[in-house]
């Protein structure tokens, strides 16, 4: 039997034809350009030799991906509760973090997943369609394996080294992110915005001397991102369906704000606003304002944090400068706004902070003095007894945060300030 001849034209129309197909094809990475795991295998291979001295605890918390997830050296003590395990290999794109995902993803059965990948597919020239099929491939892939781990993608970084792949950037976090929302279960963790400055432009302080990657300071931003954006994704739900009023006074912090639950009916003569965020720090207020505080343009803010930066290692000299950069805010874009500052308060359970926490308070009192428009308000020494201990009874059985009656303290000593 003789085959049909096949002539050069009709081998070109088959070519196209075939291409053109299997772009309706399921979709598996690798396919539009070869992919070379193989350069990671000396990384992804000391994982799994660390793995078998000193395992990683099940049902953590894995940060995966590139270079800034590679570099994350202060993620133990930002992520310490969760059980953070870090496994970033720098350079690398979504189809790598696929292809070893069987190796150092689900092995360790997480119970979350950060992922941070897809700026180096864009820099490769990859399109940001394709960035989200890797994306949509990986999530299948893991959630077959494992599907009660919680996916989370961090949106791409822009940064000044590669600011002319910014609109790319741009595209592809937009399509993940609206993927995300359509599958539901998919969290988008969108820290992209928190990066640029007032001219549009990313923040030099943010980045180390190579202008790509992250300084701890950006680090900080992200940290921020991922433990509060659910909470301030709230207060904008809640905003929708009862707006508050403007001109009022905001109460923006830490858990004693959160757990004032009371606040309306102590002040009912002033239209107040609680936006406290618990475990949140003084930075996270920083990050935050445009969300927690801007829309709501308050005549007057009353700001507690402070006291969850101490207990993270942080110096009095760090909760001062954060303290500057909150203000420097206020300043910028609610220019007659006050801002009232609660002290950080004295606590059984912290009590062996007590010295760091003086000094903190002291660094911003005297920020204070310096503006009339700043106030600050010491609920600290109220919350001593005789002995110069903190009372025992306006404590809950934490010993950290307050009962009735350490709020009815706070009641008398902030009321003043806020007329």
């Amino acid at each position: 039997m003789k085959l049909p001849v096949v002539v050069p034209d009709r081998l070109r129309f088959l070519a196209v034809l075939a291409a053109t197909l299997s772009l309706l094809l399921p979709f598996a990475p690798g396919a539009e350009k070869a992919a070379d795991p193989a350069r990671f295998e000396k990384a992804i291979a000391a994982y799994e030799a660390e793995d078998k001295t000193n395992a990683p605890p099940k049902d953590g918390t894995l940060f995966y991906g590139a270079s800034n997830i590679r570099l994350w050296k202060s993620l133990p003590q930002r992520f310490g509760k969760q059980k953070p395990v870090n496994r970033g290999f720098g350079g690398s794109q979504l189809s790598d973090c696929f292809h070893f995902a069987d190796r150092v993803v689900i092995p360790y059965a997480p119970k979350t997943i950060y992922l941070n990948a897809g700026g180096n597919d864009l820099h490769a020239g990859k399109s940001p369609q394709r960035v989200v099929k890797d994306f949509q491939a990986f999530v299948t892939k893991v959630r077959a394996a494992l599907p009660k781990t919680q996916i989370n993608y961090l949106s791409i970084p822009t940064s000044p080294a590669r600011w002319n792949e910014v609109e790319q950037v741009k595209k592809a976090n937009q399509l993940i992110a609206d993927h995300a929302k359509a599958d539901g279960k998919l969290g988008f963790i969108n820290f992209f915005p928190h990066l640029l400055g007032d001219d549009g432009q990313p923040r030099a302080e943010l980045f180390v001397a190579d202008k790509l990657h992250f300084s701890e300071a950006g680090y900080d931003v992200v940290t921020s991102c991922i433990k509060w954006q659910g909470a301030m994704d709230a207060f904008a739900r809640a905003d929708a369906t009862n707006p508050p009023p403007k001109g009022g006074v905001v109460f923006v912090g830490s858990s004693s704000i959160v757990r004032w639950k009371s606040l309306a009916q102590d002040f009912p003569e002033h239209k107040v606003v609680n936006r406290g965020f618990g475990g949140s720090e003084l930075f996270d207020s920083v990050n935050y304002f445009d969300r927690a505080v801007l829309p709501h343009r308050p005549r007057l803010i009353v700001l507690y944090a402070g006291g969850n930066d101490i207990n993270a290692g942080k110096p009095p000299a760090r909760v001062e400068a954060d303290f500057r950069k909150f203000i420097a805010l206020v300043k910028q874009k609610l220019p007659g706004t006050r801002v009232a500052c609660i002290s950080i308060a004295g606590n059984p359970a912290r009590w062996k902070q007590v010295e760091q926490v003086r000094e903190a308070n002291r660094r911003i009192e005297a920020v204070t003095k310096t503006d009339p428009q700043l106030a600050f308000i010491n609920v600290f020494d109220a919350m001593l007894g005789p002995d110069g201990l903190p009372k025992p009874d306006i404590f809950v059985a934490d010993k950290l945060h307050m009962n009735e009656k350490g709020y009815a303290i706070w009641k008398e000593v902030v009321g003043p300030f806020l007329k």
